[in-house]
């Protein structure tokens, strides 16, 4: 216990003599800058990964408060409830001590030395080819949009949601239907991803969808998905986190936020309105929606992974993303979003266990998705409650549900189930994919009766 005061009591200490030299004008300016750069790579120091599994909902909430400490550089938290934290070998030790003797955890110890190799950018350049052998920037994305409508005019339109994102990006999307120049009056389907930003099958996954829906693979669903077209309008949007999608490619691989700046590290400013510690940047996307905003599961520190912002909306993608969607209502029959990982397919609601009236349809649409995945390479699905282990406040599913009252809005968490987490190999794009164009049409077939 000792070691874990003097952790504490040395980041005190810390933020004091921060705030001492950020009063001292002249130096405050270079000091904030060295103060705020934040890790960009892992390719300096050895590090390890400490997995543990939390017990329920508050220890999670716990464990995520941990962030703040100079010893643990990154944590990753699944709906299944492990917690992964990467630490310096040279720090290990005493996380280790602090996991067990504050919170009783047992260390499952995942490996040293090879982070750097784990968490490597494996995607192309930003002017890549698109493929589905590798994860790929989001120029690449936008480009393969924009030629999949070129080459399916009569079925394909690409636009971009109205306004930029905070770092000036659109965000794009494509209406896939039957004489879809003429669709605008059909029952709508929407479809996103990558709104977290280190989930990069989300997206894959979302654009394999797409050239399943026209034709450019899975051609023997051809008659199931024909139908579809003429009976709907789809309207995917592949990556409405864009960038912070960027982010993870270019600078921090398991960056999750948006890049807005948010605010100072426990909101401690100094008296020239500069930070004690530091500058935070981003919120989370999916803590960032009007439904039980602020209240389970988030975080009032801005440097959190789970801040939910100043107030429901306050970043450009989300608010651009309802507004999207606010057109749509008294169309939209059905509201997906992609996520990783855990292998979960995910019923309304987030924020409470509390089963909602259309609850026994939830579990029946879950229940024929999770056999349709199943059917294809044997991936072992969980269909639960969204709550499930913890509940989480301000998510897009759970806006949908609300504020669009339509009953079918889930939330698919996408391989594995943690062996390799948020960096799934690109090997297995193509099978992510393929199991999830299957579960997407069982998911249509058993929409509710007023649905369809």
């Amino acid at each position: 216990s000792s070691g874990i005061n003097a952790e504490f009591g040395k980041q005190w200490y810390q933020r004091r003599v921060r705030g001492i030299l950020c009063g001292m004008k002249v130096h405050c300016v270079l000091f904030l800058i060295l103060l705020t750069s934040e890790v960009l790579s892992y390719d300096n120091e050895n590090y390890e990964i400490l997995r543990v599994n939390a017990k329920d909902g508050k220890q999670v909430d716990a464990l995520l408060a941990l962030e703040t400490l100079d010893s643990i550089d990154d944590i990753m938290v699944s709906k299944l409830g492990t917690v992964d934290f990467i630490v310096t070998e040279e720090k290990a030790e005493g996380v280790k001590l602090l996991l067990k003797n504050k919170f009783g955890l047992n260390i499952q110890y995942l490996g040293n030395g090879n982070v750097k190799k784990a968490l490597e950018n494996v995607s192309g350049d930003e002017n890549a080819t698109f493929s589905y052998t590798a994860y790929h920037r989001i120029g690449t994305i936008y480009s393969h949009l924009e030629a999949v409508a070129n080459q399916y005019p009569d079925i394909v339109e690409l636009f971009s949601l109205t306004g930029k994102t905070y770092e000036g990006r659109d965000i794009k999307a494509v209406k896939i239907s039957r004489d879809v120049s003429n669709s605008d009056s059909k029952p709508l389907l929407w479809i996103d991803g990558g709104i977290h930003a280190r989930e990069w099958i989300a997206p894959a996954t979302v654009m394999y969808i797409i050239d399943a829906l026209v034709g450019n693979h899975e051609t023997n669903l051809a008659p199931k998905i024909a139908p579809l077209l003429e009976k709907y309008q789809f309207v995917i949007a592949p990556c409405i986190n864009p960038d912070g999608y960027e982010y993870t490619h270019t600078s921090k691989r398991l960056w999750r936020k948006t890049r807005k700046p948010s605010g100072c590290e426990e909101r401690e400013e100094n008296i020239y309105g500069g930070c004690f510690t530091q500058n935070c940047w981003g919120v989370d996307p999916n803590r960032n929606w009007d439904a039980d905003w602020g209240k389970s599961g988030v975080s009032s520190n801005p440097c959190s992974l789970v801040y939910p912002g100043s107030a429901p909306f306050d970043q450009l993608n989300t608010a651009a993303v309802r507004d999207q969607l606010l057109q749509y209502k008294g169309r939209i029959k059905l509201y997906v979003t992609y996520h990783s990982y855990s292998q979960l397919f995910l019923l309304p609601l987030g924020y409470t266990m509390e089963p909602p009236p259309d609850h026994d349809h939830h579990t029946a649409v879950g229940k024929a998705v999770v056999a349709a995945i199943k059917e294809r390479y044997g991936t072992e699905y969980t269909p639960m409650i969204s709550a499930g282990l913890y509940p989480a406040s301000g998510d897009s599913a759970d806006w949908a549900y609300h504020a669009l009252s339509i009953s079918d809005a889930y939330t698919f968490e996408l391989r594995d189930t943690g062996k390799h987490g948020f960096v799934l190999p690109p090997e297995q794009i193509v099978e992510s994919g393929g199991e999830s164009i299957d579960g997407l049409l069982a998911l249509i077939d058993n929409l509710a009766a007023d649905n369809k």
